[in-house]
């Protein structure tokens, strides 16, 4: 019993490590602005992209920190996040 529950826990350490927040996947268009808050109470940041779709309008929502990182202004998200 003792050996499975090792096992059970090694594996859920396993898949926490290195895990971020994941956010759902916001609305299609293009990166038209990129925000980044440090927020000092909890020191971390709050990442959030801006983008315009096909008909003009702007929606701004949270991503992870890759997702920020690899969506510059210009890019066509979700395709800059997938990369």
């Amino acid at each position: 019993m003792r050996r499975l529950f090792a096992a059970v826990l090694a594996a859920v350490a396993l898949a926490l490590a290195g895990c971020g927040p994941t956010y759902p996947e916001g609305p299609a268009g293009t990166v038209v602005d990129k925000d980044r808050d440090y927020k000092a109470s909890t020191k971390t940041y709050k990442y959030e992209l801006t983008t315009r779709d096909k008909k003009g309008q702007q929606h701004e929502f949270r991503v992870s920190s890759s997702d920020y990182d690899d969506c510059v202004r210009g890019a066509r998200y979700p395709k800059c996040a997938k990369g």
